[in-house]
């Protein structure tokens, strides 16, 4: 009797391990097939083709927001952005041509096929994404800490325990306000101290009145470009990570994106561009 079933365990996991290693075989072969008919298939992308054709990538950015996207006196863009959009396209040995619209209808212009891309200080909407893809970040807005260099209380641990006993000077209304009075309900003897502007924020921890400010973080970068004795510290709070957008009709143009961004943060290019706009501590 023990032998007998001992030989029918056998030829269960004799079967068994035969059709493992049958699936495993047919996974392959459809794995093999599948590589061989992308490589016989590429995809296709009618905005990719089109930019190689036409020496031009078309670019839809919304021009009123500095310093990502603004028009100067004589109506020329410039901003983060704009050398961003600008550096890509050198890339590519093509053009980028842009077209200012209002950001509520960046979106639109891709649905619709007038431009190849969105570059405009867009952070991604996930319930777009049967219309739109996005590329990985290539800058994080949100809200920062900013301290005095010398002496200044650096951020360790969770921030509302941090904040404890401390003057926090926030720009009323702001993000940075709401998580200070966020801490100030948590954490013992936290003073809130509101002002009209990150700038006033700012002012206040350079002229020693508060501890430190909770500001957004492209405001604090911009300001602290000129401001060597203050710094940020710890991570961006509420991160909001800015994104190319693409047709979802692009695929092949959202992986040139990808590689290119790449590129340029590998190389410095984008190091620099955060530099340029935004100063040191934005790098």
């Amino acid at each position: 009797m023990g032998q007998s079933l001992t030989r029918r365990r056998g030829a269960r996991w004799s079967c068994a391990r035969k059709s493992a290693l049958a699936a495993a075989g047919v996974a392959a072969v459809l794995l093999t097939a599948a590589l061989l008919w992308r490589a016989a298939h590429p995809l296709e992308d009618a905005a990719w083709a089109r930019i190689q054709a036409d020496g031009r990538i078309l670019i839809a950015t919304d021009a009123s927001y500095e310093p990502f996207s603004a028009v100067d006196a004589n109506g020329d863009l410039f901003g983060f952005d704009v050398d961003l959009a600008d550096a890509i396209a050198r890339r590519w040995g093509v053009t980028a041509v842009f077209e200012n619209i209002t950001y509520d209808a960046l979106l639109g212009t891709l649905i619709v096929g007038r431009d190849d891309a969105v570059i405009s200080a867009f952070v991604a909407q996930p319930e777009r994404t049967r219309e739109v893809s996005y590329t990985a970040p290539y800058f994080t807005g949100g809200t920062v800490i900013v301290i005095r260099r010398a002496g200044g209380p650096a951020l360790t641990g969770a921030p509302e325990a941090w904040a404890a006993g401390k003057t926090l000077a926030v720009e009323y209304g702001a993000g940075g306000d709401a998580l200070a009075r966020q801490w100030a309900r948590r954490a013992a003897g936290v003073t809130v101290q509101p002002l009209a502007t990150a700038g006033e924020a700012l002012a206040a921890v350079s002229a020693g009145t508060a501890d430190a400010a909770v500001v957004d973080a492209i405001a604090a970068y911009r300001y602290l470009a000129d401001q060597p004795e203050l710094m940020p510290t710890g991570p961006v709070l509420e991160p909001q990570p800015y994104v190319i957008a693409v047709s979802v009709d692009s695929p092949v143009l959202l992986e040139q994106l990808e590689v290119a961004l790449a590129a340029l943060e590998a190389d410095g290019s984008l190091g620099g561009l955060r530099a340029k706009w935004l100063g040191e501590a934005a790098r």
